[in-house]
Order: C-alpha cells, then sequence, then structure tokens
C-alpha cells in the first residue's frame, strides 16, 4: 500500500514539474502580453468544462492543439503521458492548475498597471 501511494505521488509530482515547465512558455505564446485575458479565460474555462465533465482526452488533445497553434512542438514528455489515461488525467489537472494561476497573475498585473501613482 506505502509503495502505490509513493508511485502516485511520483507521478502527480512528475506531471506538476512537466506541466510547470510547458504552461506558461505555451501560454506566453499564445496570449502575449497584448493579449486579453478574457481571451484566455475562454480557453482556460473549456479545458475545465472538458475535464469536469471526464473528458480527459478531449483536454489533452485541446491542450496539444495549443501547441500546435502557437507553433511550439508537442514535448517528449508529453508524448509519454499519451500511453496512459491516468498519466493523462493528472497532468491536464496540473495544466489548469498552472493555467489558473497565469491567468491571476495577468490579472494582478494589469490592475497595478492601471492604479495611478
Amino acid at each position: 500500500m506505502k509503495n502505490d501511494d509513493n508511485k502516485i505521488k511520483d507521478v502527480r509530482n512528475a506531471a506538476n514539474l512537466i506541466s510547470g515547465a510547458y504552461t506558461l512558455p505555451l501560454l506566453e505564446k499564445l496570449f502575449p502580453s497584448s493579449g486579453k485575458i478574457s481571451d484566455m479565460d475562454d480557453i482556460y474555462f473549456a479545458l475545465a468544462a472538458l475535464v469536469d465533465t471526464d473528458r480527459i482526452n478531449e483536454a489533452f488533445h485541446m491542450i496539444r492543439g495549443m501547441f500546435g497553434i502557437s507553433d511550439m512542438e508537442w514535448p517528449q514528455e508529453l508524448i509519454q503521458l499519451e500511453k496512459s489515461d491516468e498519466l493523462q488525467e493528472t497532468f491536464v489537472s496540473e495544466f489548469i492548475f498552472d493555467f489558473y494561476d497565469v491567468i491571476e497573475d495577468k490579472r494582478l498585473e494589469t490592475e497595478e498597471q492601471e492604479i495611478p501613482v
């Protein structure tokens, strides 16, 4: 039982690292600093809706499509995740959390720019 818990923890940590390494560069390419936060929200909510309805594979493919649109190569680490539904689910969940953090950071930056000094 302890080994299974450690394996699950290792998988989550690996998915978190992979997501952390690729989410920000992808989103920066898709949504340059002049981009609208509402555009980011739309993609975020579409991905979250897919996950909420257990359509993990579609969400994973949507992320792959985002890489294609941004003209970024689909990372080798993510190719490895295609072999396992469980790994895809863990990665997509981490990606959504990271995506949300990026949106919130952008909101804070925007608010700071709007505050008169």
